[in-house]
């Protein structure tokens, strides 16, 4: 009788339809009514279909981050690869629904439970180029600009289970530009590989200094309003101040 794998509290059941359903009502929708753009820019080359297993590492600074990753995926990666979320238990308890998009449970208070979802992300990444992870790694809301940031140790244990991996960080900021409705900015890469995945302390701190390094250019652009060095990923909401504008524009062209 063979052993059965490590298994999380809640593991992923990936359902199509489920999953369709959930980006347009939470995801997409959101962004949409709440948000004037959606703003990426991106550092080397984008993460393509069949070069992986990846490890997405994302900045956790606001409330909308995890329906910002169904954007990554699906706009901003184009679907290049079959996804999954690990998520902290007691959030994932109430909405359970979410596994349909690859959402797994971790409980980082419990170490036997922490190291079963270490082992099941690592069990659903390796070997398969076609599958990636996004991952919070400092584990809560954190504002932007705390420094330093501060990561668990559990994605450099993934990554050491992996052996053969790709990192990438990906930053996340949500800021008003003087408008009536905030924008949403994401920078993606550089992707990177753990100079030795089986020493996890070094590859925790290559983490860190990418995570830290992705942030800090993030916000240098968003402060300067560079908006030159991004592209627009979604369209949302027009504000009163924009509509007015306009209408100021019509009634001098008349």
């Amino acid at each position: 009788m063979h052993d059965q794998p490590p298994m999380p509290a809640i593991p992923a059941h990936k359902n199509a339809l489920g999953d369709e359903l959930l980006y347009l009502l939470f995801g997409r929708r959101s962004f949409q009514n709440y948000f004037d753009r959606v703003w990426m820019q991106h550092v080397g080359p984008l993460p393509t279909k069949g070069h992986g297993p990846y490890i997405f590492y994302l900045t956790h600074s606001g409330w909308w981050d995890g329906y910002i990753m169904m954007l990554i995926h699906r706009i901003a990666l184009q679907r290049a690869f079959d996804s999954y979320l690990m998520q902290e238990e007691r959030q994932l308890r109430a909405y359970r629904f979410f596994t349909w998009c690859g959402v797994f449970s971790v409980n980082r208070h419990d170490p036997e439970s922490s190291w079963r979802s270490q082992q099941y992300a690592a069990n659903l990444l390796h070997g398969r180029p076609d599958r990636a992870l996004y991952i919070f790694p400092q584990g809560k809301i954190v504002h932007p600009d705390l420094r330093p940031i501060t990561i668990y140790p559990g994605i450099a244990r993934i990554a050491a289970l992996v052996g053969d991996v790709t990192l990438c960080p990906i930053a996340l900021r949500y800021e008003f530009l003087g408008q009536q409705w905030p924008h949403a900015f994401m920078r993606i890469g550089p992707t990177h590989r753990p100079q030795d995945a089986q020493d996890v302390e070094r590859t925790q701190a290559e983490i860190t200094h990418a995570m830290t390094a992705a942030a800090d250019g993030l916000r240098e652009d968003v402060l300067a309003q560079r908006l030159d060095r991004f592209r627009p990923l979604l369209r949302g909401r027009v504000g009163i101040d924009q509509r007015f504008a306009h209408f100021l524009r019509m009634v001098k062209r008349l």
